[in-house]
């Protein structure tokens, strides 16, 4: 009786390590999955720039609008547009291929069986849900105006991978109507959430900051050329249609358009200095990438993704000294992705 009790003990507590085990899989999953390393470059500072804009501007800050925007923003870019990549990108073929890259190639939770397609479809169905409750909240308590910022973001967000739209698959559509689209809507969404008004620099800011992750996003490109060509269908991205080489030039306009549009807020005000110091850097750092070298993609684009975070951090900190602890959140945040990845 004693040793009967014993096994059963033993099978029980076997059968909790193994729940445990999937319980932490799927937790690793839904991190992976939220790629928060793009997340802080696109929508944290995005929309924290914004917000340091209006508070330099109006003398304004609602913590309470910043986070719940902030929350919008990144669980649009995260989970909702995210998710629906994964899946997409994985029945086309393109993420499936065997290519020497790191960072591209989508979050991998597939690949590594951390997580599978209907729960790549929950996530998004749950993150969409917690989108529009928090827009209503916004909408209810500040105006339904901000319907501009959040429906359009949304539905660019889904349409970048979604059939039959997929401007993801379609030269300069995935990066204008997505990427571009989106950090724009942030930032101006940050700064009319508190303003309820949008003025001349924002807009600046806005372009300037959008193009600064565009151009990340046309290096991210680079060493999936094979892959999404030989996916089905094509996924025809610009770098693909281009090519490596042709396509680099074409990235290059936007960094190059980053720092003009930087040097033009700094004559606006001294405290954009330090951006436009960081968005030189970046230039030269997409200068010297070899498209068809994994080594020289994967660590330039880690160094383009750190000086856009700059760029827009040190704006923002500039601007709005009260904000002086996201950079190190988003130091923290990196690190921690960095890692786990």
């Amino acid at each position: 009786m004693y040793v009967s009790g014993t096994r059963l003990w033993a099978k029980r507590n076997e059968v909790g390590r193994g729940q445990r085990r999937v319980a932490l899989r799927r937790a690793l999953g839904v991190f992976l999955e939220f790629r928060l390393i793009p997340v802080l470059l696109w929508s944290y500072t995005a929309t924290t720039l914004g917000t340091a804009l209006a508070y330099h501007e109006r003398a304004v800050l609602d913590w309470g609008l910043y986070l719940t925007t902030l929350a919008i923003a990144m669980l649009v870019q995260g989970f909702e547009t995210h998710a629906v990549n994964e899946i997409y990108d994985w029945r086309s073929g393109t993420d499936r291929a065997s290519v020497p890259r790191v960072l591209s190639g989508g979050s991998k939770v597939l690949n590594r069986g951390l997580l599978t397609v209907p729960e790549l479809w929950r996530l998004f169905a749950v993150s969409s849900v917690l989108i529009w409750i928090l827009s209503a909240y916004l909408f209810l308590t500040r105006s339904w105006t901000l319907i501009a910022f959040v429906l359009p973001g949304y539905v660019s967000g889904l349409l970048y991978t979604l059939p039959p739209v997929r401007t993801a698959y379609r030269p300069f559509a995935g990066e204008l109507s997505g990427g571009f689209l989106g950090v724009l809507l942030c930032v101006l969404g940050g700064y009319y959430v508190q303003t309820l008004s949008l003025s001349p620099a924002a807009i600046v800011a806005a372009v300037a900051y959008a193009c600064v992750c565009v151009g990340m996003l046309m290096m991210h490109h680079y060493l999936d050329v094979e892959a999404d060509l030989a996916a089905t269908p094509p996924k025809r991205t610009t770098i693909a249609v281009l090519g490596r080489e042709a396509g680099k030039a074409y990235s290059m306009g936007y960094p190059v358009a980053a720092l003009i549009a930087f040097v033009v807020l700094a004559v606006y005000s001294p405290l954009f200095l330090p951006a436009v110091a960081f968005a030189a850097l970046a230039i030269a750092v997409h200068r010297q990438t070899l498209p068809a070298v994994a080594a020289s993609v994967t660590k330039n684009e880690l160094a383009v993704i750190q000086l856009g975070i700059a760029t827009g951090l040190s704006a923002a900190v500039a601007l709005a000294p009260v904000l002086l602890a996201l950079p190190v959140v988003a130091l923290a945040g990196y690190i921690v992705h960095l890692r786990l990845a």
